[in-house]
């Protein structure tokens, strides 16, 4: 379709709006049906990163979002939209905000097709809207482009409604809409947000916030408890200088973890009961007025719920809600700062916490095996500034729970989802959404093979990216919650420092590769300069025995178990 000196292609409007947010890079697998919109990909100024399958480049696009604010997606119709919707479910569980573009059948094609004609992609019938209608269910806006008049329009209400409520957006783009020719007026334009109102019979924001603070003034023994649900990741700054201002006693959830900066005196770390460092729960229960801030109270969180606060006490706090009520949580956050009187909070009782930062690691024998008990505490001696740190599921994910985070530095840990494979293409999209500090994997063997081939990804992208691989021989999540000696738990015994040799890393790519079996080994890694410099890929297997878990371990897995 020929293009007019004042209007552009309808696929380089997306891309550019795509721009407009803050995305550099689109993650994808190429499809028929998607091959002339990539053409589009790089005259709009965003990079295509090709993954090796769409559920891995979903999970990458998730954990890019994570990173920098919105992840962009683009698959074909049917298989492979269906093949990335564990991803984009997750994403909408845990309130990521990502854009899934899918390249669609032609609008002639269909509307030519014939009672005994299929479409290949399809289930070989004619509810070709059925994927449009699987979609619903695990994203906030779905938007099919058919016509150029209103594509740029639904454009932009898909991605403002992915933004306002930091869930994903569903987008059809009809291979032969492409290149229609749009007005290019509008990307002068904000894109601006959805509104949330405080509903027909709710109360002014100044109001919502003065109610709060009436609720903390009269309290005994306030608590703040942050977490990264209900979109409050982009309320990050306002959170911590709330928390700094008021000097109330602070927890993070686990997957909240670097919500809040570490440094804080009134920081005291992870929420996880007696599964911590510090078992937070004595607090948690005396304390008479909690404010939480986007708390996702899933049952592996919680320990089965065990660790929940009592609701009575409890305040929530989101990117769009207080409590149940809609409304803009940035504007409430910051009508407590301006209405804030901290000589009214009353006494902290902080002594009744313990200082999570200054537990020391387990002693051992340089000379002993490499075991799970304090085995974060001693990779937290490789973390600095600005990191991410992305957790795996399972015992990584546990055990992230005890690292001490530097200024700036972040975890991605679910709190939800905990899909299989996700952990190693989520680290690939938070190397490409970093714009400071180095990315670090930590992730179990069962794990990692769930989604190896985004390591060929990490070494094509030339990424810079540490993988400490931790070798117990399978699921270990799983043995300690059912009959560890089961076959089923077993995993293949690779070799994983092969991998990038197998993946092609060229010779002008910067590789190191170590196997840890005692804490000599560690002690030596942790000391090599080379390992700490962040260039290149850092593989590192890290040994441990098939069946031993420490005692915060158990006690995770014991209480998942009674809801089984």
């Amino acid at each position: 379709m020929a293009q007019s000196a004042k209007t552009i292609p309808l696929a380089r409007y997306l891309f550019k709006r795509l721009a407009q947010q803050g995305v550099h890079a689109v993650h994808g697998v190429p499809g028929d049906l998607t091959l002339r919109a990539l053409d589009h990909v790089p005259s709009a100024g965003l990079r295509w990163v090709g993954a090796c399958d769409a559920l891995g480049a979903g999970y990458a696009a998730d954990g890019y979002a994570r990173a920098r604010g919105l992840g962009a997606l683009m698959t074909s119709y049917g298989g492979g939209e269906l093949s990335a919707v564990a991803a984009v479910a997750g994403s909408f569980a845990e309130d990521v905000p990502v854009v899934h573009v899918v390249g669609t059948p032609a609008r002639r094609v269909l509307k030519n097709m014939r009672w005994y004609m299929h479409m290949h992609g399809s289930l070989g019938d004619h509810r070709l809207g059925v994927f449009r209608e699987m979609a619903e269910k695990v994203t906030v806006a779905q938007v099919r482009l058919d016509d150029e008049k209103t594509a740029p329009e639904l454009v932009d209400k898909a991605i403002r409604e992915c933004l306002t409520w930091s869930r994903p957006a569903y987008i059809e783009l009809p291979s032969d809409m492409v290149n229609a020719s749009v007005d290019p007026d509008r990307l002068r334009k904000s894109i601006g947000s959805t509104i949330v109102p405080a509903g027909p019979h709710g109360v002014p924001r100044w109001q919502a916030a003065k109610g709060l603070l009436q609720r903390l003034y009269s309290s005994k023994q306030p608590l703040i408890l942050v977490d990264r649900g209900q979109g409050v990741s982009s309320l990050r700054e306002d959170i911590n200088e709330f928390v700094r201002q008021t000097g109330i006693p602070t927890l993070c959830m686990p997957s909240g973890a670097g919500m809040i900066d570490n440094s804080l005196s009134n920081y005291y770390g992870i929420h996880s009961g007696p599964a911590g460092q510090i078992d937070t729960m004595p607090y948690v229960d005396s304390a008479d007025f909690i404010i939480a801030f986007g708390p996702l109270f899933s049952d592996a969180q919680t320990l089965g719920w065990s660790t929940l606060p009592d609701s009575a006490k409890l305040a929530t706090i989101g990117r769009n809600s207080i409590g149940a009520q809609q409304m803009d949580g940035k504007d409430v956050i910051r009508q407590l700062l301006k209405q804030l009187d901290p000589t009214q909070i009353p006494s902290r009782n902080a002594h009744l916490l313990g200082n999570f930062r200054d537990v020391p690691p387990p002693a051992v024998q340089p000379g002993d095996p490499i075991s799970q008990t304090g085995l974060y505490l001693r990779l937290g001696r490789f973390l600095q500034r600005d990191d991410v740190v992305v957790l795996g599921g399972g015992t990584a994910c546990v055990g992230g729970r005890d690292l001490v985070l530097p200024r700036g530095a972040r975890v991605m840990a679910s709190g939800m989802w905990f899909g299989a494979g996700q952990a190693l293409p989520a680290a690939l999209g938070a190397a490409l959404g970093q714009t400071a500090g180095r990315t670090m994997l930590v992730v179990g063997d069962g794990d990692f093979q769930a989604a190896a081939p985004a390591l060929s990804t990490i070494i094509r992208e030339r990424l810079a990216v540490t993988v400490f691989v931790v070798n117990n021989g399978g699921y270990g999540a799983s043995r300690l919650t059912h009959r560890q000696e089961a076959p089923y738990n077993d995993v293949a015994p690779w070799k994983y420092l092969e991998a990038a040799r197998f993946f092609g890393a060229p010779d002008d790519y910067p590789v190191e590769t170590y196997r840890l079996e005692t804490w000599r080994d560690m002690d030596g890694l942790m000391g090599s300069e080379s390992f700490h410099d962040g260039k290149g890929l850092k593989l590192v297997e890290i040994v441990v025995d098939k069946y031993a878990a420490p005692p915060n371990f158990q006690t995770v897995f014991s209480q998942m178990r009674r809801n089984l």
